[in-house]
Formats: structure tokens, sequence, C-alpha cells
């Protein structure tokens, strides 16, 4: 390693740090504490075993339960290593079972295209197939989808066990045969009947489960249980699969350990064998995720499987002010003797990295409404006392998002700005109400309340009179307000221009119905955002709403490309159905908060959405009896115990020692300030008690005195408008595509990745995509196989069969016609090349690789090798220029790519138009390549200072994804 490198990469590590970080061989446990620099222990571990020489990136395998810390992750081992590097395998459990079954699912017979199932999509499989399921116990009265849900939490846990159906059903048939002597008596005590009822239950769950997995197989579907097992299955069956996988991860590194389920467990072990470079870290502590599988005990199980393992104990806090965590800790004890501390016999008390102290306080109060108040006036006096602090500095953690509610009216009255992080509630949003309204009423003109919601639209700006005189008139004519508006002409006391507005969104309205007949759900949303202006007047609001409204906007449109994936009849009135279905259900749709996306806030979270975050000061709210810690709930179907590789302990004790490690994270989020509130009057009949983890953390008075001062970090010179669009819009990555978009028309740029506008992809890039993924595959089982038969034509369309993308076409023909002339030109391709084969060296290779300060990131189509060196080749579907030249901007970057990470020398350089077969090509040239690199610089330089000035003209506007909403458009 060079010794600049191991000093960047060991830089400002204390002891125990450093110790994990240049662990050689071999399985390591580190115990990282809250606020100890885990996450920048494990990057800079996979920075060493890179720069060392130890592994290559694409040797090492990196697991996380989230796709943000992932990705946190992979932007930190980029700023750390000196040079790009191919592939890190940095992804979520589910994420890494995803790629792996994509590419070998066939080894065990099931298809490689499998469709991923979401929650939502899991629950309208089941809902349409109910009656297949022969449910008697579980049988639904009044209500047929009343099980649905929780028989998708009980697959789902099954599989966290990784227990089978066959398993369920062997198990089932045990029961049986064990109750079936009880079956002959005519008497049963209430003891035996209790077994036989057992035995009836396990069989139909059992039956229910197999018959779960039978859908998904039929609906070519996997849920995201299936992601794991199916990938230990794969590599149980295929020894030498796993072995090829063995093989090229030396290091396996797995963050947050605590909270993976046996599953995945076994899924390590199985792919660490028989070296066993594992690493692990954990925190027994801030295991909070039992509810969805996680085993705590899988730490201690690690011990028992690598007794050899290293121990490495993080306890350096660089987050909070000792008397935290000394309360922290104190507090933690309770849970003795189930934890590490006790069972391994180390010392988990942190040290914290600063020498001021911090506050902490109990605000206690008569009621609910009080408490919130009391909230408010603290947040105000922390905030006055020093004014250059952020908003951003302040959390408010509550158990359960519906506790969030009663502290936003006080927020809201004292002007104190505030995001609430909520994990739901998407279709209860202005914007998206909106848009289901007009969905709706293209499926019932004649539903009134949809039809309200669209008269009073703020961008028809109708005014209020006029909306009252057209309730009315309807009312004494019992009209729906749609037939009412069709005759608006007729209705006295609306205004004329009340009735030019009528008339405007019934044309619009009109429009969308006919364009319905043929199109589908997502192309008619986009419709009307673009052509009513409703898109328009969403993104010249006020920025923080903007982003916002968009951010909900993309969120929703991800559960209609969910639906159109589903579903062959992609009709608006068929999403409708299914909609209104799930909200009936109780679906309040997903939310993916972005902490980062907005102005400077208070925060408002859950402790769950917290963990990992970290505030100045800290309000943790609703500390009674009943709310936190919350009443254990138990499964609505249970696995039954005989199955499970980690029963809890009784009497509730493994439920109050999660609500206690759910306290401590709440706590250990504070830096220098820690606020713990309640109050007596929660609008019960009784009042509340004060929470027993107020008594276990020392506030047996209910109104202690502070004891210490708030300390904040220095302030920041740069304003906090500023410091959030940074945070929120600028990125450090850029792809060519996003370089090129900018330098088009920097305006079309802020619409697409910094107010990120949903558009649609077009015709184009369905059959681009269908024709690239062909080649890719076609290639692949050639370059994987090079002593077999090279793959024959039919090969290579049945490939483009299963590769074809259905969508965005404007019309049948036009599909028709596309898919036709993608099979002529991939016959043309294989004439033309079958001769002699291409010797293919890379496939779709991404990369990240330095500019600068910044990463440039891609997807390299094929790198051939020829005399003298590599060629580099990026597919085009069109055709190419009448001038015979093209742009090489895209292909110097792909180049920059294959000198810095795969030490090749790029000597050619190649565009092939497949539409009629010809190359566009030029020798490499290191001055043209140099001067790439500065244009690339120049406009990452232009993005990060904001500089989105637009530069409309005929050519670029026409093509735009945007000009029904950009008022430069020319």
């Amino acid at each position: 390693m060079p010794a600049s490198s191991q000093s960047t990469i060991l830089d400002g590590l204390n002891h125990e740090q450093e110790t994990a970080v240049v662990h050689k061989t071999g399985p390591l446990l580190i115990i990282a504490g809250a606020g100890t620099g885990k996450t920048t222990v494990v990057t800079r571990r996979i920075a060493q075993l890179i720069t060392s020489g130890e592994a290559r990136a694409d040797q090492i395998l990196a697991l996380t339960f989230t796709d943000k810390a992932a990705g946190e992750m992979e932007e930190r081992v980029d700023a750390l290593l000196p040079m790009g590097y191919l592939d890190l395998w940095v992804s979520t459990f589910h994420a890494f079972g995803e790629r792996v079954l994509k590419d070998h699912a066939l080894d065990i017979g099931l298809s490689n295209d499998f469709r991923l199932l979401t929650d939502t999509d899991q629950w309208l499989l089941l809902r349409s197939h109910i009656d297949e399921f022969e449910l008697d116990y579980y049988k639904p009265k009044g209500n047929p989808t009343k099980f649905v849900q929780a028989l998708i939490s009980h697959f789902s846990r099954l599989k966290d066990e990784d227990i089978t159906p066959a398993r369920y059903l062997a198990y089932a048939k045990n029961l049986n045969s064990r109750v079936s002597p009880l079956l002959e008596k005519k008497a049963r005590t209430d003891e035996e009947q209790a077994q036989v009822d057992e035995a009836a239950r396990v069989t139909e769950v059992a039956a229910a489960y197999e018959r779960y997995q039978q859908l998904l197989r039929e609906e070519n579907a996997m849920d995201f249980g299936d992601l794991i097992v199916e990938t230990i299955h794969l590599f149980n069956e295929r020894p030498a699969l796993l072995d090829k996988f063995r093989k090229q991860f030396k290091y396996i590194l797995v963050d947050e350990f605590q909270d993976t389920n046996f599953a995945q467990y076994d899924l390590i072990k199985l792919l660490a064998a028989p070296e066993n470079n594992l690493t692990v870290v954990a925190d027994d502590d801030q295991s909070i995720y039992r509810f969805r599988g996680a085993s705590m005990s899988n730490i201690v199980i690690f011990k028992k499987d690598f007794p050899e393992a290293e121990e490495v104990s993080l306890v350096q806090n660089y987050r909070s002010a000792q008397e935290i965590l000394d309360l922290a800790h104190s507090f933690i004890q309770s849970n003795n003797p189930h934890r590490l501390e006790v069972s391994l016999d180390i010392d988990k008390r942190l040290k914290s990295n600063t020498k001021e102290s911090a506050v902490i306080e109990h605000l206690h109060s008569q009621s609910l409404t009080g408490e919130a108040q009391l909230v408010m006036k603290k947040i105000l006096e922390l905030k006055e006392a020093r004014p250059e602090t952020s908003w951003s500095d302040f959390a408010i953690l509550v158990r359960a998002n519906d506790s969030a509610q009663a502290f936003i009216p006080y927020l809201e009255r004292a002007n104190v700005p505030y995001q609430f992080l909520a994990s739901k509630g998407l279709f209860t949003k202005s914007v998206i109400l909106d848009i289901i309204a007009v969905l709706k009423l293209l499926d019932d003109y004649h539903e009134s309340r949809a039809m309200y919601r669209y008269l009073t639209l703020d961008l028809w700006g109708i005014a209020h009179e006029d909306v009252l005189a057209i309730m009315q008139h309807g009312s004494k004519y019992t009209e729906s307000i749609y037939e009412t508006c069709l005759n608006v002409q007729e209705v006295p006391s609306v205004s004329e221009a009340g009735r030019l507005q009528v008339e405007k969104l019934l044309g619009h309205l009109k429009t969308l119905t006919k364009e319905a007949r043929y199109k589908s759900v997502g192309e008619i949303i986009l419709m009307f955002l673009e052509q009513s202006g409703y898109l328009k007047l969403i993104t010249n609001q006020e920025e923080s709403l903007a982003t916002e409204n968009i951010l909900y906007l993309n969120q929703f449109y991800k559960y209609v490309e969910a639906f159109e994936k589903a579903h062959s009849e992609k009709t608006v009135r068929n999403f409708v159905f299914e909609l209104v279905a799930m909200i009936e259900a109780g679906e309040q749709g997903r939310l993916l908060p972005d902490l980062d996306e907005g102005p400077e806030s208070v925060k408002i979270m859950t402790v769950h959405a917290a963990k990992g975050l970290e505030f100045e000061c800290v309000f943790v709210v609703n500390l009674v009896d009943k709310r936190f810690p919350a009443i254990g709930r138990k499964e609505a179907i249970p696995v039954p115990e005989d199955l499970v590789k980690d029963v809890p302990q009784g009497d509730g004790e493994w439920h109050l020692e999660e609500e206690r490690r759910l306290f401590y994270v709440a706590i250990t989020r504070a830096k220098s300030g820690l606020f713990l509130t309640s109050g007596e009057d929660y609008g019960g009949v009784r009042k509340k008690k004060p929470s027993r983890f107020l008594v276990e953390a020392g506030f047996v008075d209910t109104r202690p005195e502070p004891t210490g001062e708030v300390v904040f970090q220095p302030v920041s010179h740069v304003s906090p408008e500023l410091a959030s669009r940074e945070r929120s819009y600028l990125p450090d990555t850029f792809s060519f595509t996003d370089l090129d978009t900018y330098d088009v028309c920097p305006w079309k740029y802020r619409f697409r990745y910094v107010l990120k506008v949903p558009s649609k992809s077009g015709y184009q890039a369905s059959f681009g995509k269908a024709v690239h993924n062909t080649l890719y595959e076609f290639f692949r089982r050639m370059k994987e196989h090079p002593s077999k038969i090279a793959p024959t034509l039919s090969d290579l369309l049945e490939i483009y069969e299963a590769k074809w993308i259905d969508e965005w076409f404007n019309s049948k023909k036009q599909r028709d016609n596309y898919k036709t002339k993608g099979a002529q030109m991939l016959e043309e391709f294989y004439d033309l090349h079958k001769a002699a084969w291409p010797s293919v060296l890379h496939l779709e290779e991404r990369f990240r690789v330095p500019l600068g300060e910044y990463t440039i990131k891609g997807a390299i189509d094929r790198v051939d090798t020829v005399e003298g060196g590599v060629e580099v080749i990026d597919y085009k579907t069109g055709t190419p220029p009448k001038t015979g030249k093209k742009d090489q901007k895209q292909l110097y970057l792909y180049a920059l790519a294959l000198q810095q990470i795969f030490e090749e020398a790029p000597t050619k350089l190649t565009y092939y138009f497949l539409e009629n077969n010809i190359e566009l090509s030029t020798d490499f040239d290191a001055e043209k390549m140099q001067s790439v690199q500065e244009w690339a610089l120049q406009i990452i330089e232009k993005i990060q200072s904001a500089n989105f000035e637009p530069t409309p003209s005929q050519q670029v506007c026409k093509h735009c994804d945007y000009r029904e909403i950009c008022e430069y458009r020319k």
C-alpha cells in the first residue's frame, strides 16, 4: 500500500478503529456503540483491503439494510480511493439476492425475469385469489380481505426463519399424527380440543403458504423474502455456483448485524466459508427490529459459529456529551443479563470525545396539549439563546406516527418550520388527492366528491362564490356537480370568468376521457400534469413546497408503474378499482421521506426512523404508560415455536427489552440537549402514569432541575438556505447523460435532476432498452461458455422476445412495427458477425471513476479485445448523423474508466448504430481525452454553482420532455 494511501485511510482513527480496519483475515466481530463511527470503520476497511492489494473492489461484498446506507457507504469509499474501482458490491441483502437471481434463477428452475412484488402487489395478489386458500379457521366473516395482511406478514416471518412450505407441511403432518387418537374420542378435554384445533390451524396455514408460493411461480413473481431464501436454495442446490461466488468474494462485511434475520445469516455463512473472512458490525443495545424478523441472538450464535473470531469494541463516542452517554448506559443495564456486555464480559460504557457538558431535563405537564406547548416553548427558548443555530438541530421523537399530530399545530402557531418525516400517508397528501380525484372522474363523471376537488383546484382560479353557486344550484335541482357544470351558463350568480373557467376544465376532462380509451393510466396522469398546467403550477410554488410536492408525485408514480407492470389492461378504471380497494383495506400509501430535502426545519419522526441520525437537541415525547413503552402486540398468525430458532422469553419480557433498546436509541441521538416530556391527561378516562422508563432513568421527581447548559457546535458561515440546497440538490457524482443534459439546457437539467419532475420514458427508450438487454444477454452467454458453440440466430431472437418491453408506444400498430424492426436489426447484426464473432472482454461494466473532486459513473455496453489494445463500443438504436460525425465525449469518459480502473489501453472508440449496422469509429487521442475531462469539470462546476440559466431554441425545445411547463420554451 502506498504510504499516502494508508495515511489517508488510517488518518484520525482511534486505536480500536484502526485495529478493526487493518484486521487481516478470519472472522471479526466489531461491537460498535452509538456514535462510535462504525460507518467510518466499515468504509475504511473496504478501502484498506483494496489499496493494500488484499482484494479487488469486486471481490468485496458489503451488505447493509437500506439503499441510503449502501449509497453513503459507496460515496465514502469513493472519497477514500485515489483511483476508480470496478463495481463494488455494496448493497442491501435483498438487492444482492435480486442481482444473483436475475443472473442465475434458471439454474434452479425459476425464471430470471421475475417481477419483484411490493407489499401492495402482495396484497392485491392474495386478495384476487383469496377463495383458492380454502380457509376455515381464518375464514373471513363479512370482509373477504380481513386476513390478507395477516397472511402476508406470516409468510414473511416464515421466510425470515427460512421455513419452506415443505417443512411447514411436514410439521403440520406431524401435529396431525399426534392428535389422530384424539379425533376418535367422542368427548375431549379442553386441553385435548385445543391440541386438535391447533393442528387444524397449522395445517390450514401451511397449505395456504404452499398455495401462495405456487401463485408466485404462476405469476412469475417473487416477494422480498424470496430474494434471500431462493438465493440460499440456489447455492445449496448448485455447489459449483456457490464455489464461484465464494472465490469471487474474498471478504464479506455486514453492517447492522443485529438487524439480520436467520435466513440472512445463513446466506452470509454459506458465502463466507471456508475462508470465513467475515466482518460483522453490531450493537445489541440498538437491536430494535424484532417485529420484522431481526434476531439479536445472531450475535451470540456468531460467537459460537466462529469461536476464533477477533473482537473489537468501539466505545469512543463522537456525538454526545458524557452526561447523555452515562444516562444511556445506566438505563440499559435493566436489560441484563440479555446483553453482550454480560455474555461476552466486555465494557460497553461509551466515552465522549467532547469535554463540553449537556443539559438533560424532564418536562412534565398536566395535559397532552400542555406537553406540546412545553416542547414548542423550549425550542423557541433554545433558538433565541443562540439565534445562529439551525432549526434542523432540533428533533421531536415519537413512539408512533399518530403521536406527532399533537405537536404540529403548536409549531405552526409559533411559525416554527417543521418536517414530519412519516413513513406512510402518501394517499392523503393534497397533491395526490388531486390526482386521484382526476382519475376517479375519468372513471365516473358523476363522482361528485372527486368533481368538487377538481372544480376547486387552484389551477382554475374559480372564485369561492362561484363554487358555492354551482353547489347550491346542483343541490336544488338534484344534479351531480358535473351536470351542473355542463349547464353552467344557466346557473345564476356565477360570474362570466367563472363560467369560462368551468368550460375550460370540462374541456380538459373531455380530452383526457378520449385519450383514456387507449392510453395507460401512467400516460393519462402525465397528460393531465402537463396539458392542464398543473405541473407548471406546482413547480412555480415556493421552492420547499415545490420540492415536497414533486417528491410526492414521484412516489405516487411508483405505484402507477408497479400497477402497469403487473397488468396487461393498464386502464384508468382498473387502476382506480385497485387503488380504492387498497385504501379501503387500510393502505395509506408508503412515504419515503428524505431528511436532506427541503429547507432547514425541526424534524418530527419516530424513534425507528431516527436510528442512525443525530441532532443537537432531542425531545423524546409522550413518556407515559402504554405509549412508551408501547403495549406488546402478538403476531396475528404466529409462527409455531417449534419452527422458530429464537424463541423469546416469556411474560412479555422480550417486548419490554425491545422497547428499552428503542428508548436507548432515542436518547443517544442527542448531542448536547436531551428533553424527556410527559403529561397526565391524554383524553382518556384515567390520568396517565409516567413511563417506567422515566423511573429507570432516574427521574423519580417529575419536575427535576436542569443539569447544565445546552452546548452547540460552531455555526456554519454558509447560510442555512444554501446549505440545505447543496445537500438536497447538488450531487458529487455524474453520468454522461447528466452532463449532456445540462450542456443542452441547464433549465432542463433543473427540471429533471433538481426538481425531479416526472416525465414519460417514451417508446424509443423502451425499444432501445429491449435491444440493449438482448445483446447483453446474447454476448454474456457467449462469454461465459466460450468452449460451446456460439448461440444461434434462433437463440438471439428468443432472447429478444423475452427482453421485449411493451410500454409507452402510442398505438398497437406502432408497437408491432418497432418489434418487427428490432428483430430485423438483430438478424442483420447476427448475419454480419456470425463468420467471426468479436473477442468480448467486458459487458455492461458499471464504473465510478474520480474526476477532480467529483466522480463520473456509467456503464460501458461492450469492450472488445483488438490488435494493440481494446475497443470501447456504445450501442445506438437509431441511425448515424447525416454528417457522418458524432460527438465522442461519452466514449472518452468510458475510455477514462478503462484506463484508471481496468488499466487497459483503449485504442479505438466506436458508436455502433444498430438500425443500419454502421460503425462510427475513431482512434484514441490523448489530447482529446484531456479536453473532454476539462469539459466535464466545467459543466460540473456550473452545476455546483446552481447556474441553471435556460438556453431555449426551437431545436432544443422541440424534443424537450418539459416543454409544456417551461415558461422559456420556443
